[in-house]
């Protein structure tokens, strides 16, 4: 549905896929933080091709050692000068920080109202301990599929 909307092409950069399916396209989320209270609500879904999507979630490109590249896709997309994507990307941190600071409820509505049915999602006090035991639980298949 996401992809057929966009038409099949990132909603960013316009970006389609080439014959080998290069960039991908994914489906991307966009939030509304309810600071009062502290509500993440899920607006909407949207189609990016992976690089737009790597910058999206730069933290994650960085622990993957992708930040050079997703820097210079921001630059290219932005037209901004590097001063301004590195001002940018210092101000998204520093929100994505001042949000980490809370535990938040999800309302995922847009989905429930659609049809969807969903698995309650943990509650914000223990989605730390879940995401740890999935790290911890991935952890230690790679290392079964290394030794396999």
């Amino acid at each position: 549905m996401i992809y057929g909307r966009a038409e099949n092409r990132c909603e960013v950069c316009g970006a389609a896929p080439d014959q080998s399916g290069k960039p991908r396209l994914e489906a991307h989320e966009r939030w509304d933080f309810d600071e009062a209270t502290r509500t993440q609500a899920l607006k909407r879904l949207i189609c990016l091709c992976s690089n737009c999507h790597m910058v999206t979630h730069f933290g994650f490109a960085q622990v993957r050692g992708l930040e050079g590249r997703a820097f210079a896709h921001l630059l290219k997309v932005t037209g901004m000068t590097e001063r301004q994507g590195w001002n940018h990307v210092q101000s998204a941190f520093q929100t994505w920080q001042q949000r980490s600071m809370h535990h938040w409820e999800l309302d995922l509505r847009i989905l429930t109202t659609a049809g969807i049915t969903l698995a309650p999602p943990p509650s914000a006090r223990d989605r730390a301990a879940v995401a740890q035991q999935t790290f911890e639980s991935r952890m230690d298949r790679g290392a079964l599929d290394q030794q396999g």
